[in-house]
């Protein structure tokens, strides 16, 4: 047993020797031809383990190729998913590159927890209370390049990291109290900081930060939505726009009070 003990700590000790040389080299390049390397090493755009020979190991947390443009400054699809981010109002509800409001969860930190594809599959089948986009798969991942550039955005800006993880809820008021859900509902919804998840339409527009810069600018003329604007809307919608389908909505002041509030109820 003397004599095995310190054979086994030799055996081990060059198990670790040889096992660190062998990490040393970049396993990637065995079955992947180099690329960009002006832009960093394989790691800084497609994570991954590039210490290891096993595909599964040194795959792990892998972004894949469409997903990794983020890491290319001015590519085509990066600027694509911008442009998608920006033309369907992403940060009316999201942060992304620091900048949005916070009905839903912050996009610079889903690449902490969440792979590439992860957040693919979430736009294609979108959570309660977002909106369905149809977008297809090339969209997609121009738009996951755009998130994982935003997060790594925040990264390098050295924002602060203690922000409180953003709490949506889904309770429903009782019925009598709802008037968003009553009288909006049944075509529209909306995010709200207090309320939670309101309505249950999708026939219409999302109403989430519907009062804020990051709204798309749909009111007549082009323009942003402000209190003014949306109760000349509701009063009489086919006045603003003779062919639209939703019909005047008659409410009391104190309702319509209470919906322009819940609207108004957005943290930035």
């Amino acid at each position: 047993m003397a004599v095995r003990r310190p054979l086994l700590i030799t055996l081990a000790l060059l198990l670790c020797l040889c096992g660190g040389a062998q990490g040393a080299r970049i396993s990637c390049l065995k079955c992947h031809s180099p690329h960009y390397q002006k832009l960093g090493k394989c790691v800084d755009c497609h994570r991954g383990d590039p210490r290891s020979d096993r595909a599964r190991i040194a795959h792990h947390g892998l972004i894949e190729g469409r997903f990794a443009w983020f890491a290319v400054p001015g590519s085509a699809q990066l600027e694509k998913g911008r442009r998608l981010m920006d033309t369907f109002a992403c940060r009316r509800c999201h942060t992304s590159a620091g900048d949005g409001n916070r009905l839903a969860s912050n996009l610079d930190r889903l690449p902490e927890g969440t792979t590439a594809q992860e957040i693919s599959e979430a736009v294609r089948v979108p959570a309660l209370m977002m909106p369905q986009f149809q977008f297809d798969e090339t969209q997609r991942a121009a738009l996951v390049s755009a998130i994982l550039a935003g997060a790594r955005q925040t990264r390098v800006n050295g924002e602060k990291r203690g922000e409180p993880p953003q709490v949506v809820h889904f309770k429903r008021e009782r019925e009598e109290e709802d008037v968003f859900g009553k009288r909006c509902g049944p075509c529209h919804r909306a995010l709200t900081t207090t309320r939670g998840g309101l309505g249950r339409g999708t026939v219409a527009p999302n109403l989430s930060g519907l009062f804020t810069r990051y709204y798309p600018k749909t009111a007549l003329g082009g323009a942003a939505w402000e209190e003014r604007s949306l109760k000349k809307w509701i009063e009489n919608p086919r006045r603003e726009r003779p062919f639209t389908p939703m019909r005047p909505v008659p409410l009391e002041p104190p309702d319509l009070e209470r919906i322009l509030t819940l609207l108004r109820d957005t943290p930035r």
